[in-house]
């Protein structure tokens, strides 16, 4: 069960919308809840143009940017208070993805609740991403809720409810998340689901150069049938209640928001390799796409490097 949860906060109501669900989560488990604000200079001093930029560093300008930030945190900290969660707020130095990941490792973080834009493609590049940029360096589990955009959660019923949607495809690596996936689902009490998708396999079309899907039913649906028993190996270790689906679909992706749909899943749970930049634009990110297509929470969890 969580005992620390770290929200990653600026003062803004985008990062706000992370912390009804905190608060939701500290009632039930009985964790702190703690809210970091960082402040980094680098984002607003000027530079003086010239052949070669040149920063000016404004005493007064930081001091101000410095004290804005802490009156942002510690009402946003009384609030939580108010509320009857055990709320503590920290005023971090540096680069933000830098000092969030520092300060989770020096703090023993169980859990990072943060909100994303779900901006895609060479949008999400060019603007960049805290919430995807921190997921390529994060050490512990993130969940990740919708911010400013998105319907406005029921603040009676901040957490979701329903089932959980966990996304496994045979490996360790996918696995991984799973601890985490049932520790979340203790706290929150959805049912968990446990979803992998076969994607039909392409055979070579000598001598055209080309390829062709395999659409050989009989093959699909063994595959089918081994990824289902898979899955109720996985389920016999996981809460009761845990129900199981094995689906095919010309895209992975594709196949687990569906399958969330059709479950009327109220989170998804997945691991992802963590890749960010060009790497992440060209060989793509299952995980990737479903972070800038669910409107569920998603909690995602970064394995060790040597899960496979």
């Amino acid at each position: 069960m969580y005992t620390s949860i770290l929200v990653p906060y600026d003062g803004s109501a985008h990062s706000a919308r992370a912390l009804p669900v905190a608060a939701a989560l500290a009632a039930r488990t009985g964790a702190s809840v703690q809210l970091a604000i960082v402040h980094d200079p680098s984002a607003y001093i000027p530079f003086v143009p010239g052949e070669v930029a040149i920063p000016v560093y404004d005493q007064e300008l930081v001091q101000a940017h410095r004290d804005r930030d802490r009156q942002a945190l510690d009402m946003a900290v009384a609030h939580l208070t108010h509320q009857g969660v055990k709320a503590t707020g920290v005023l971090l130095d540096g680069t933000i993805v830098e000092a969030l990941e520092e300060h989770v490792l020096a703090a023993g973080t169980d859990l990072v609740i943060m909100t994303t834009h779900g901006r895609s493609g060479f949008e999400r590049l060019r603007l960049g991403s805290v919430a995807t940029a921190f997921l390529t360096r994060a050490t512990v589990p993130v969940l990740l809720v919708r911010g400013a955009g998105s319907e406005h959660p029921d603040d009676d019923q901040p957490l979701p409810s329903g089932a959980l949607l966990c996304t496994l495809d045979g490996s360790a690596f996918a696995e991984a998340v799973l601890p985490h996936a049932r520790t979340f689902a203790e706290a929150t009490g959805l049912r968990m689901h446990l979803v992998a998708v076969t994607v039909p396999h392409a055979i070579s079309m000598a001598p055209f150069g080309t390829e062709a899907l395999l659409a050989d039913d009989s093959a699909l649906s063994a595959e089918e049938h081994v990824r289902e028993e898979y899955l109720q190996r996985i389920a016999a270790s996981c809460p009761p209640g845990t129900t199981v689906r094995a689906l095919t679909d010309m895209s992975v992706s594709r196949g687990i928001l569906e399958a969330a749909e059709e479950v009327a899943c109220g989170a998804i749970a997945i691991a992802t390799h963590g890749r960010g930049g060009f790497k992440r634009l060209v060989l793509g990110s299952v995980t990737d796409e479903v972070l800038r297509h669910a409107h569920k929470p998603v909690l995602v969890y970064r394995p060790a490097p040597h899960a496979s």
